[in-house]
């Protein structure tokens, strides 16, 4: 969830950036993860964040924040999205590394000298986040009779979805006008028809977004 995430909110080819601000970035990789716990049942929202599961993560990273959970149980999804957020992006940057989706270029730090590093995919043809959403868009529902999403992959993509929406990825991925229509009406609906604790994850990101749209920089 965070890698797609991450791969969706950055543009380019031989070196990646970012689609929207730096902060952004950094809200949806630390929501992505927490979706990913979420996802395992590894971690309950009642409403504070408490482990559930076995410890049966299907990675490093997401052990390590399940750990870090296990350490720190009570407190709520506003708090663990700040916590997170302050090195989600480079953490999800490291694993999409060390998986080989990306690798590291290095450049010129100009006239400060010394190196810097940034980053560009490993394969020129991964799958592009238009691609990904317009396909996710437009290809039928999967729900119960109720009218809720069941199935585990459908409810992972339509969370990524909805966390590039409230992050404002999406609206900087262009995606023909129908498709962008249609996907904005198909969202609203899905946010009812998802497990409560990643709809109230949603809803937190989408909160700690405005915030941070309203408080002074200093």
């Amino acid at each position: 969830m965070a890698d797609r995430f991450f791969l969706a909110a950055h543009a380019g080819g031989h070196r990646i950036t970012p689609r929207v601000d730096g902060a952004l970035v950094s809200l949806g990789c630390a929501a992505g993860l927490l979706a990913e716990l979420i996802l395992e049942e590894e971690i309950a929202v009642t409403p504070s964040v408490r482990p559930s599961g076995r410890g049966r993560c299907p990675d490093f990273l997401s052990w390590a924040i399940l750990r870090e959970i296990r350490e720190e149980p009570g407190h709520d999804l506003r708090t663990w999205l700040d916590y997170l957020g302050q090195a989600a992006t480079e953490k999800v940057r490291a694993r999409l590394v060390i998986i080989d989706v990306l690798r590291e270029v290095p450049v010129s730090a100009g006239w400060r000298g010394g190196a810097a590093s940034a980053w560009r995919f490993a394969d020129p043809g991964v799958a592009s986040p238009e691609a990904v959403l317009e396909l996710l868009f437009t290809s039928a529902d999967t729900a119960t009779g109720n009218g809720m999403i069941t199935v585990p992959e459908r409810i992972a993509e339509i969370t990524f979805a909805l966390l590039a929406r409230e992050t404002g990825v999406i609206r900087n991925v262009r995606l023909p006008k129908n498709v962008a229509r249609q996907g904005d009406f198909r969202m609203k609906s899905w946010q009812k028809r998802i497990p409560g604790p990643l709809r109230n994850l949603i809803a937190e990101v989408a909160a700690a977004r405005g915030q941070s749209a309203i408080t002074p920089r200093h």
